[in-house]
């Protein structure tokens, strides 16, 4: 989980660790990657907030897309740009959202069977 926002990140945190979730926490894009890489298992989900300073949640998307092709995406954000990501697959959450909502998403998501991914997006 990526999310520069410390108010957000401990609401995330208290709220998927109820659900017994084993996260990985990170506060940008950078830390995340560097987690992601330095984790031997499989990680099942990246939730990741959009916008974020230095390296984006898209950005962060697509480098661990690529390093690990079979972890799904959700990507979460105030902006409803967001939507633009779900033709790659990937799910998009907008904020605000309610605990419940968040909780369903991800548990609905992760039961989904996973689309042929035939093309990530490059960047700038």
């Amino acid at each position: 989980m990526a999310e520069d926002d410390p108010a957000i990140l401990e609401f995330l945190v208290m709220l998927l660790e109820r659900q017994n979730y084993e996260l990985m926490v990170a506060c940008n894009g950078f830390e995340a990657l560097r987690k992601a890489r330095e984790h031997e298992g499989p990680i099942d989900l990246l939730l990741s907030d959009i916008e974020m300073p230095e390296m984006s949640g898209v950005e962060l998307a697509i480098q661990l897309n690529r390093e690990r092709p079979d972890t799904k995406i959700m990507l979460i954000s105030g902006n409803r740009d967001g939507m633009l990501v779900l033709n790659n697959g990937w799910a998009f959450l907008p904020k605000p959202f309610l605990p419940d909502m968040l909780r369903d998403r991800i548990r609905d998501f992760l039961s989904e069977v996973p689309l042929i991914k035939e093309h990530v997006p490059e960047l700038g």
